[in-house]
């Protein structure tokens, strides 16, 4: 009997089968640990992207409230990344990756966005806080308004001062007009007097006199003429300024504004009636020169007559003297002078100088004017190099915000920068120490110079020009105040009634009674007292007798200051009317400034806000790296390309 033969069909057609359930699996298998992994490496990103945003500045925080990491370049924060990702890549998984490169393709930085990401940050922090803002949404729109008009108010009003003094000084040369005219005619009396007596020598001086106050009148009508076309000229000018500001003025102002410059253009009319009998004295002036030259020359040969007749007869009871200076006399009457036919001049000069005074006080060290007794203005200078707000970034952003978020920034800035005196009670400690940089840290923001003195110097003038703004138009709506002006404006120009001269020099008095209200208001803000956007009668603390011994004595009060802003408030109306990108680059600057104090090298470019990544990495294979798959297939590359995005924003 033969040996059985064992079959193995089934074995092999089993271990096919086996084989493909083992290959599906291992599909299945490596399938889902791809997934895996790229789960994987996409938590190990975030998570070493969390531990850089970890990293935020902590003196920045514990001074400012702002969230930025430090970093100089893209390398530094690819390094920090791949350090922070390589614990995860090293550690023993089902995820065997290996980095290939990281690369950072968004670096935003405090510097970026023309400043947004600043306000961004400022916000979120605002945002948590409870804060007593000086101002609702509602009114600040209005409050933005007024000081726009204010401004614009005051800008016309300093035009048409300066047009006022132009017009009282041409009154003065035409009061010295008028004052040769009478002395000609004092002349030409005591030149008659002495044909009279027939007092030849004598004469014949008085006479050269008189041509000498004669031949004034032609340089006196050339500067007459030179000052009145002058004046004409920038009159014109002022109506184009006053026609370019009037849309920043109410209806009611625009209506005041425009009754006052209505009253310097009569003026100019009025003068250009009168400039007709000016222009005559010329040719007229000249015709008698020649007419008393002329009556000289007779009165030497009514001279010569009488010398020769006394040298010829000495006997003789002489020429009959009357009749030999009668034709002198009859022809020296025909000379003409007349004095002026209308009212001009300057009476009171006292009291206008009293008044030019006060508006002098802007070019001679106004500062030291309004500056409270007892305080000292900072010598602060900025020294920090590479400033944000001297970024090009800075110089072109148009970015706006909107009317709340920037009520928000200004809110902040109140808390966290300085302000004169710079030691404001309730002010934020930044926990920076050092005395050099700016003291007056907000007048920075308002102005950017570089001296604590230039800035507060800067804002105390644009507080000056909004107060004397809101001065004048409370005085042009205050019937008492302007028939208190016009009284003096005929007390000065010595005229009854209300010619153009008085009305013009009427609103030259209102504007300089507004400009002193200002001072006393710029004074006591800077005192600590507060001070009415509005102001009404009880408010009002300088009265014309006082205005004119604040120019006569140069000394200012700080009466009044019961009610209204603050410092601090009016600080904020003028951040409210910078842009708000030029501001933040300047917030910027400051903390730079002060946080450099602890840390030289700080710089605010450097401030991260928003990064992403883009990582390239090499995923193993686990399930496709079986030693007989790699020999049956003759390949030992088990690798494939991972990459992964990653993005984070404070």
């Amino acid at each position: 009997m033969g040996q059985k033969t064992e079959k193995g069909q089934i074995t092999v057609f089993i271990s096919l089968v086996m084989l493909c359930i083992f290959a599906l699996f291992c599909v299945l298998l490596e399938s889902a640990r791809t997934a895996g992994a790229r789960w994987y490496l996409q938590t190990a990103s975030s998570s070493a992207l969390d531990s850089i945003f970890s990293q935020y500045h902590r003196q920045l925080w514990d001074s400012y409230r702002l969230l930025f990491a430090e970093y100089e370049n893209a390398a530094e924060l690819e390094a920090d990344f791949s350090q922070f990702l390589q614990p995860y890549l090293e550690t023993g998984n089902w995820y065997p990756i290996g980095l290939q490169a990281i690369e950072v393709e968004e670096l935003q930085t405090a510097i970026d966005g023309d400043g947004a990401y600043l306000e961004q940050e400022i916000l979120d922090y605002m945002s948590f806080g409870i804060w007593k803002m000086d101002f609702d949404e509602n009114s600040v729109e209005r409050l933005w308004e007024d000081a726009q008009e204010a401004e614009a108010v005051q800008e016309v009003a300093e035009a048409y001062r300066g047009h006022a003094k132009k017009a009282l000084e041409l009154e003065k040369t035409l009061e010295a007009i008028d004052k040769v005219q009478k002395k000609q005619i004092e002349k030409k009396q005591e030149c008659l007097s002495l044909l009279k007596r027939h007092d030849g020598p004598k004469f014949r001086q008085c006479a050269k006199e008189l041509i000498q106050e004669l031949a004034r009148m032609p340089g006196l009508i050339a500067q007459y003429r030179q000052q009145a076309d002058k004046l004409a000229k920038e009159l014109e000018q002022g109506r184009s300024l006053f026609d370019e500001k009037r849309n920043d003025c109410t209806s009611q102002v625009d209506g005041q504004m425009d009754d006052e410059i209505r009253q310097f253009e009569a003026y100019i009319l009025q003068d250009g009636e009168r400039r007709q009998e000016i222009e005559a004295l010329g040719p007229q002036s000249r015709q008698q020169i020649a007419l008393v030259e002329k009556v000289i020359e007779e009165a030497k040969e009514v001279e010569r007559i009488i010398k020769e007749w006394e040298d010829d007869d000495e006997e003789d009871e002489g020429p009959d003297l009357n009749a030999l200076w009668a034709p002198v006399i009859r022809h020296f009457n025909q000379l003409s002078v007349n004095p002026l036919s209308f009212s001009h001049g300057v009476k009171d000069k006292e009291k206008e100088n009293w008044l030019n005074r006060i508006t002098s006080l802007y070019s001679t060290g106004l500062l030291l004017f309004v500056m409270p007794e007892g305080m000292a203005v900072s010598q602060g200078l900025l020294e920090t190099p590479e400033l944000p707000s001297h970024n090009q970034t800075a110089a072109g952003g148009t970015r706006t915000a909107p009317l709340l978020e920037h009520l928000m920034l200004n809110e902040y800035c109140g808390k966290f920068f300085r302000y004169f005196p710079a030691n404001t009670e309730g002010f934020q400690d930044q926990g920076v120490s050092g005395e050099s940089g700016l003291s007056y840290e907000i007048e920075y923001l308002i102005s950017g110079k570089d001296r604590d003195e230039e800035n507060l110097t800067h804002v105390v003038n644009r507080l000056l020009a909004i107060r004397e703004g809101l001065n004048l138009i409370h005085i042009l709506s205050d019937s008492q105040k302007r028939h208190a002006a016009e009284e003096l404006a005929a007390l000065i120009t010595g005229i009854a009634g209300l010619s153009p001269l008085v009305l013009l020099t009427t609103f030259f008095i209102m504007s300089v009674w507004a400009m002193g209200e200002s001072l006393m208001d710029v004074r006591n803000l800077l005192a600590g007292k507060r001070v009415a956007i509005v102001k009404n009668a009880a408010d009002w603390s300088l009265g014309l007798e006082n205005l004119l011994t604040l120019g006569r004595e140069g000394q200012i009060d700080t009466k009044g200051g019961g009610r209204g802003l603050t410092y601090l408030s009016w600080l904020k109306i003028l951040l409210l009317m910078e842009t708000i990108v030029r501001q933040e680059y300047r917030m910027m600057d400051m903390i730079q400034m002060n946080l450099c104090r602890k840390q030289p090298s700080f710089r605010m470019r450097r401030g991260t806000y928003q990064v992403r990544m883009t990582g390239r990495f090499n995923g193993k294979h686990v399930f496709f790296s079986l030693k007989f798959v790699e020999n049956l297939l003759g390949n030992g590359d088990n690798f494939y390309p991972m990459s992964v995005k990653v993005e984070r924003t404070y």
